[in-house]
């Protein structure tokens, strides 16, 4: 099934499934490097520290049966009255050193609890004197399991105890004892650890973990296993190049080794699942917050579309309203904050749009009668333009110069404005006009206005709105020129893609307020013209060149005024 990605609902439900997985599985990745790094350096710390101590707890064991041994040697009291006696000839000597060297072992064992079985071990008789318990029959210090060879003795073990009655697993420590008199190796001294030492010394549980002892004697064979299906006694352990707290591996098993300096090492087996079963642990444990989180994800995603389908109908509902004209609905809530935003600026934009709609209603019933207004007074302008000519012409007949000449003017003028060659002149026609009214202004007010002209030729043919010139100039004249110092500048050059059309005056200045009422479009009755002209200039400029055109004054009192146009260089519309 395809999936429809256009939807909301889609993406809602996708997005909120991504910012569920995409933290679970960062943080899934930043836990399992974190998990590997615990389990697979930490706790190989800990089992090899608990391996050390294990070692360091079997060495001191077999040397303390070393040190115990040397009381029993030709060195220690012991040895010295089993000398005495056998080279005593008395019979009641002998019976009271026998009776001294049997209280004497008992003494010893007694004194030294990690000690088991205790004795004098004579290889000529295969025999087993001052034993502190009964051995068994079949005891033979030659068929003892060697463990490593320490300085005038071996270590063998683990083996089955001596004690007739036990079944337990101990280490021991042979010595050979000279006597004189006596063939040497023929009588040795023989101890064990206690009947509980070797399970407290190897205990499983010091690991945390299933895991397997395994003992190598100085030859590097298996002495004893915990596993003797994956590693038999007496065969050779595979060799590996680790050293004490390596680890190494072997057929499924985490191998640990510590090499003691009596000869001998010890190695812990840890299975390799047992090992990871933690692990393991972990990963279906987080697999299943996952899932969890996933079926959350997914719940909240359809409860949050529910929330937002609702609202969103109720917004679809009032846009059709408005799309029906309905512009004076009642506003519905949806009882959600945001989405009630969202209604009442809609609502607001509603009612705006009507007010807008009823505004240009009556901007189009006010062109209808401006459209009147402009046919009335253009109504048969021929009869105005003969009328003046008549004028004129009885003028000149009675040597009326300067009458001929303002009416002559003035005729160009009134011409001008009232042409009917359209909206768009070229811009020397303009300046033409402008120094007309400008000429009919000072023989009006028999003033010899100032005004200079600084045009760009390259310009003059440009198309620019008719009557747009007149009205700024006009005001220029009526602030600009407060004394016979008064001058007006109409500068026009090109910026870029735009004309530049700037009038400026070193007149009396106007103040923010003045500046504000000449921009607005709202007519002022008792104000003959001005005012009229500049929002006539600001509407022209809007309806010819919308947002593409600008004009702004400045001014500051006593200093003058600056009116700047900026239009296109190409009027919209014009095919010249």
């Amino acid at each position: 099934m395809k999936i429809d990605w256009s939807s909301l609902k889609t993406r809602l439900i996708a997005t909120l499934l991504m910012s569920t997985m995409i933290p679970l599985i960062l943080l899934g990745a930043i836990s399992y490097l974190a998990l590997q790094t615990i389990f697979h350096e930490k706790i190989q710390n800990g089992i090899q520290n608990a391996l050390s101590q294990t070692r360091t707890s079997l060495e001191n064991t077999l040397s303390n049966m070393e040190y115990a041994s040397l009381q029993l040697s030709q060195e220690g009291t012991l040895g010295q009255s089993l000398s005495s006696l056998l080279s005593s000839q008395s019979v009641f000597e002998q019976l009271q050193i026998t009776t001294d060297i049997q209280k004497n072992m008992n003494l010893v064992n007694f004194t030294n609890p990690y000690l088991g079985v205790m004795l004098y071990y004579f290889t000529d008789e295969k025999k087993a004197k001052f034993q502190t318990r009964e051995i068994r029959d079949d005891f033979a210090i030659d068929s003892l399991p060697l463990l490593s060879g320490v300085k005038g003795g071996s270590y063998y073990g683990p083996h089955q105890t001596a004690y007739k009655f036990g079944r337990n697993t101990v280490f021991s420590l042979s010595r050979p004892i000279n006597v004189p008199g006596v063939e040497p190796q023929t009588i040795f001294v023989y101890i064990e650890t206690n009947l509980l030492l070797f399970e407290e010394v190897l205990n499983k549980h010091h690991y945390g973990m299933n895991a397997s002892h395994i003992l190598l004697n100085q030859d590097g064979k298996i002495a004893y296993s915990d596993a003797p299906l994956q590693f038999p006694s007496g065969v050779e352990f595979p060799k590996k190049e680790a050293a004490n707290g390596k680890t190494e591996e072997d057929e499924g098993f985490y191998l640990f080794r510590e090499t003691s300096a009596q000869g001998w090492s010890i190695v812990v087996a840890v299975d390799k699942s047992d090992f990871e079963k933690e692990f393991r642990a972990w990963l279906l444990r987080y697999g299943g917050i996952s899932l969890a989180c996933l079926a959350i994800s997914i719940s909240l995603a359809l409860l949050v579309w529910r929330t937002v389908y609702r609202p969103i109908r109720s917004i679809l509902k009032e846009i059709r309203s408005m799309a029906g004209n309905r512009f004076d609905s009642g506003l519905n809530r949806t009882n959600v904050r945001e989405f009630d935003s969202v209604l009442y600026e809609f609502d607001r934009m509603r009612i705006r749009i009507g007010e807008l709609f009823a505004e240009i209603e009556q901007k189009e019933r006010t062109k209808g009668l401006l459209e009147v207004e402009k046919l009335l007074h253009q109504i048969n302008p021929h009869f105005i333009h003969n009328t003046l000519n008549t004028i004129q012409w009885i003028a000149r007949m009675n040597g009326q110069h300067e009458i001929d000449r303002l009416v002559s003017i003035f005729t160009r003028v009134l011409h001008y404005n009232l042409g009917k060659e359209g909206a768009a002149v070229k811009l020397r026609e303009e300046l033409g006009a402008l120094k007309d009214y400008v000429e009919l202004q000072r023989i009006r007010y028999d003033y010899q206005f100032d005004v200079r002209y600084d045009v760009d030729e390259a310009l003059l043919d440009q198309t620019i709105p008719r009557f747009i010139l007149q009205p700024i100039v006009e005001n220029a004249l009526y602030h600009g020129l407060r004394d016979e110092e008064g001058v007006v500048v109409v500068r026009v050059a090109a910026r870029g893609s735009h004309m530049n059309i700037e009038v400026k005056d070193n007149g009396a200045g106007m103040t923010e307020e003045e500046v504000s009422r000449l921009m607005t479009y709202e007519k002022e009755k008792n104000k003959a013209g001005l005012g009229i002209g500049l929002s006539y200039v600001v509407r022209m400029i809007g309806v010819h060149y919308g947002d593409h055109g600008r004009f702004q004054i400045e001014s500051r009192i006593g200093e003058g005024t600056v009116m700047t146009m900026t239009i296109p260089l190409t009027m919209p519309g014009d095919d010249t």
